[in-house]
């Protein structure tokens, strides 16, 4: 498993300055996620996130609202 594809949607939303609530599902079929990629990132379950290999920064640029990190 790769998690490429996790990192990548992640860089998208912090480059484009979206928050994790803006984040749909239309907006990341694009992308190849696994459904337990998906449910972490529409969840927002930093640790699962964080064991599925995604970066640290780019998840605290993401979810910054939603936690205090």
């Amino acid at each position: 498993m790769s998690d490429y594809a996790l990192n990548r949607v992640l860089y998208e939303r912090a480059r484009e300055h979206k928050m994790a609530e803006a984040i749909g599902p239309d907006e990341v079929a694009e992308y190849d996620l696994t459904p337990e990629e998906w449910a972490a990132l529409a969840n927002g379950d930093l640790e699962a996130l964080f064991r599925l290999g995604a970066n640290p920064y780019l998840i605290r640029r993401v979810f910054r609202r939603r936690y205090a990190l």
